[in-house]
């Protein structure tokens, strides 16, 4: 058997930097950027994206390095190494998110190897899901898939608590809609559960989302959706909310590696997902949907999964 050397081979680094360049990312942005030094990764954070004084997407770029964060421990993981992982800060590199260190060999999982083949075809689904009930179970495994991220609670959705969601989203519609300023950089988070009223193309979290036929172009608002009506659709699938105790980069840095982990897994158990967060970044809405849900944190997420 070979010795492995002190630095990763071609093939190695073609297998660590696709499982990167594959994580979803605000805007497709890929906000990071990757250095392999020895046997080891960095990832640091891309600081010419930072707008000056007040950042408003700098919270969904720090949740992009942690969903790459998470690609690169499998894709490490999947070369056969056990690994450590440092997260920020280091005083000395404001701009690092995490180094990775592979530390011994190691054979990868079975979980590994098939979460490591979920990356090439997890993909957002912006449309409704068929109406096929998602098994508790398949729940259960998708939820258990964050279960070693510390700080980070995801808590599925209950029925009755659908209509706390719409009416979070159409209030944030409707300060958007009085509000210009969150208009350039607005998600779309209602075309999802297709209600009425609201005529919208967007580019939102990975390339090429095409929301009403036009990938690459800028939300337009036209009107709110109605909020029962919203809610009965979101009552017809399985919604996960993301939540942790603060909003510092560390606990943002966190939930990007939850949710990678939990698509990956929806995606092994042969669901689609997609993920919202402007809607939580506006105003109070956040403040708002934690206290009717009494999270135990702030809200951080909303993924939906389904087939």
């Amino acid at each position: 058997m070979a010795v492995p050397t002190d630095t990763w081979t071609t093939g190695d680094t073609e297998i660590i930097a696709r499982a990167v360049i594959e994580a979803p990312s605000i805007h497709d942005t890929q906000p990071w950027n990757l250095r392999l030094p020895g046997r080891s990764a960095e990832l640091d954070e891309r600081l010419e994206f930072a707008e000056p004084g007040l950042d408003p997407l700098r919270p969904d770029r720090l949740i992009s390095c942690g969903t790459a964060l998470a690609n690169l421990e499998l894709g490490m993981r999947v070369l056969g190494w056990r690994t450590r992982t440092t997260l920020l800060p280091d005083p000395e590199r404001p701009e690092m998110i995490a180094r990775v260190d592979a530390v011994e060999v190691r054979p990868p999982s079975g979980s590994d190897l098939r979460f490591y083949a979920a990356i090439s075809h997890r993909r957002s689904h912006r449309e409704s899901f068929a109406r096929i009930p998602v098994a508790a179970a398949t729940i259960a495994d998708v939820m258990a898939a964050v279960d070693e991220v510390p700080g980070v609670h995801v808590r599925l959705l209950a029925s009755d608590e659908a209509p706390v969601l719409a009416e979070t989203l159409t209030y944030s519609a409707e300060e958007v809609r009085r509000n210009p300023r969150y208009q350039r950089e607005m998600f779309s988070w209602t075309s999802h559960w297709q209600p009425e009223g609201i005529t919208e193309v967007v580019t939102d979290w990975d390339a090429g989302l095409d929301v009403g036929g036009a990938a690459g172009r800028a939300l337009v608002t036209t009107g709110v959706p109605d909020t029962t009506a919203l809610a009965e659709a979101i009552d017809r699938e399985s919604v996960l909310v993301f939540a942790t105790a603060t909003g510092d980069p560390l606990d943002l840095i966190r939930v990007g590696i939850a949710t990678e982990r939990a698509w990956l897994a929806a995606v092994d158990a042969r669901l689609s997902a997609s993920v919202l967060t402007h809607p939580l970044r506006v105003e109070d809405s956040a403040e708002r949907f934690a206290d009717r849900l009494a999270l135990p944190g702030r809200p951080q997420l909303i993924m939906r999964i389904g087939y």
